[in-house]
């Protein structure tokens, strides 16, 4: 840290300049968003299925959030948690699950009119976690491909010996 960054602020300075950012620190502030975008969705959701009112949420609603909330943040993949409707492995529970699956649909379109900006950054985590997927699967198959080959090339030098 150099004595003009402390009266000089950080947009000013040229990116080339700046501190390198941690990427972990970045991935760590992907759980409050997730956070964030679960209770908004709720409050959607309960203000149009139950009629209330202000963003609060009926009995039923406050405790589903209740269980499901403190499980995300127990979540087995910590700082690297991919959207919890793209998870292979749910946490909540199967009728949890269900009821939140149930709720995250409901209010899709509600969302993209009251809170447009978090929507569209939902969706984009979203796609980057399906692309990371396929770009998993891919490797996978690539991998078990090569050992396929392996193998067979393998059994053909040993028949070749014979």
């Amino acid at each position: 840290m150099s004595f003009f960054s402390k009266f000089i602020p950080e947009k000013l300075i040229p990116q080339r300049f700046r501190k390198k950012k941690d990427p972990v620190e970045d991935l760590k502030q992907n759980l409050p968003k997730e956070k964030a975008n679960i209770k908004s969705s709720f409050a959607v959701y309960c203000n149009k299925h139950h009629n209330t009112k202000d963003g609060k949420l009926c009995p039923k609603c406050t405790a589903l959030l209740a269980t499901i909330l403190p499980k995300i943040a127990r979540c087995r993949y910590g700082v690297t948690k991919p959207i919890c409707d793209r998870c292979d492995q749910q946490c909540f529970g199967d009728a949890n699950n269900k009821a939140f699956m149930e709720i995250m649909e409901g209010s899709r379109k509600a969302m993209l009119v009251k809170h447009p900006m978090m929507t569209v950054r939902h969706k984009i985590m979203k796609m980057g976690v399906d692309y990371a997927k396929q770009k998993q699967h891919e490797a996978a198959a690539e991998k078990e491909d090569k050992r396929r080959k392996e193998k067979v090339a393998k059994a053909r030098q040993r028949k070749a010996k014979k």
